[in-house]
């Protein structure tokens, strides 16, 4: 019998491995090797009392079908829930202020995010065409718009993505998903028991074809095919044997490092409400913080009653010192920024904190030339495949779509 092996169990690898059970069923060994105690990669959801706590990506678009058709297959559509209509309000913060993201014409007409001037821009660039996508996001944003709307509107959302340098990402390979055709109004999701539980769902499916706290070498002779599901870095090591050119492009790939602060307060610890979604930071405001999000006004159940979770993203390419932190000094940083903006007048009830040195991989202006060469190499390596958010999109449905994708492509 044929033999394939997929090396990691993030997102990724767990959806090859799903889509790879039901091109070949039990005609071929499907064996997933997981390196740490639990499979998930960075999607994790903490529960403690009535609180949930996302470490990682807290939800995802309902715009692209494979995520969607992936849930219906694993039986658990009844488990989806919708940002409920506070996740709508966002904001920015400039100077310390926050600003309503204006939502309609009208409020686009009166918000004092941008002066007059800028506004015309904006609205003269919604109507330009053939802006190259060839090139930074800020570049790309500076001509459709204007400098001052690339670094007080774009910079920040990228921040809140990403975690980015918008003059260091490539503009078509950041945003792939603006060249396909989704539904007109993408509605955020996430499941009742949080972004953790397509994780479960898909290891309670396939327990015998997972081993946790277990590696595998890219040159193992009894294997066909190998997946390589594992973050860039990881990967690099994993092929050196293998392809040492391969490995030596896998390595080039930069990380932004992420710290995830979560915070439960009651709701009367606040001397104002939060309100909404939460805010972003653009980096021109010089702070560690990126954004912070009202978790139990985005989903239900997120909080207990009377109780308020919001959930802190500091550091990002801009802030990379962040891993030398402490948690200590990460909730520090956090309340310290909570307190600013909405005022605390006692410590919170509980507290998570989740340090990711090498949280998500940028695709920087380079990435157009290094994508070839990847595909390239792995074409010199029969039975090799890659498979992970490095490549051709960083987002939760990305990384669905391409593991279908690469099901159907593998050769055995």
């Amino acid at each position: 019998m044929k033999r394939i092996a997929i090396i990691g169990g993030g997102i990724s690898g767990l959806s090859v491995l799903h889509y790879l059970k039901q091109r070949f069923g039990d005609t071929v060994e499907i064996m997933l090797y997981e390196r740490e105690a639990s499979v998930g990669g960075t999607i994790r959801s903490l529960k403690k009392g009535p609180c949930l706590f996302e470490w990682g990506p807290n939800g995802f678009l309902d715009n692209q079908p494979a995520s969607l058709q992936l849930i219906e297959e694993l039986g658990f559509t009844d488990q989806l829930i919708e940002a409920g209509p506070a996740a709508l309000r966002r904001y920015v913060q400039i100077k310390g202020d926050l600003h309503a993201v204006p939502a309609n014409l009208l409020d686009f007409i009166q918000t004092p995010i941008l002066p007059f001037k800028e506004k015309w821009s904006l609205v003269k660039g919604i109507f330009k065409k053939n802006i190259p996508t060839d090139t930074s996001i800020y570049d790309y944003a500076s001509q459709r718009f204007s400098p001052f709307i690339a670094e007080s509107l774009v910079d920040p959302f990228i921040g809140g993505i990403c975690a980015g340098n918008i003059k260091r990402l490539h503009m078509a390979s950041a945003f792939p998903k603006l060249k396909r055709r989704g539904f007109k109004k993408p509605r955020m999701r996430s499941f009742i028991g949080g972004m953790g539980q397509i994780i479960e769902a898909l290891d309670k499916r396939y327990k015998r074809h997972i081993l946790t706290k277990s590696e595998i070498s890219s040159s193992q002779k009894n294997v066909d095919v190998i997946i390589v599901a594992t973050p860039a870095y990881a990967a690099a090591k994993i092929v050196e044997n293998l392809n040492p050119v391969l490995s030596g492009l896998l390595s080039q790939v930069p990380y932004a490092p992420i710290a995830v602060a979560g915070l439960l307060f009651k709701e009367c610890s606040f001397k104002k409400k939060p309100d909404g979604f939460g805010y972003l930071i653009a980096s021109k405001e010089n702070k560690e913080v990126l954004g912070v999000m009202i978790e139990s006004n985005v989903y239900s159940g997120r909080a207990g009653s009377g109780q308020i979770l919001v959930r802190v993203i500091l550091g990002g390419a801009h802030r990379p010192a962040i891993i030398n932190d402490v948690q200590e000094q990460i909730l520090a940083k956090s309340i310290e920024e909570i307190d600013s903006t909405y005022g605390v007048c006692s410590k919170p009830i509980e507290t998570f904190v989740k340090l990711w040195p090498k949280a998500i991989p940028q695709y920087e202006i380079n990435y157009p030339q290094w994508r070839p060469l990847v595909a390239q190499q792995c074409a010199k390596t029969p039975g090799l495949y890659l498979c992970a958010n490095y490549l051709d999109g960083v987002s939760f449905n990305d990384c669905i779509n391409n593991a279908k994708s690469l099901a159907t492509a593998v050769a055995i």
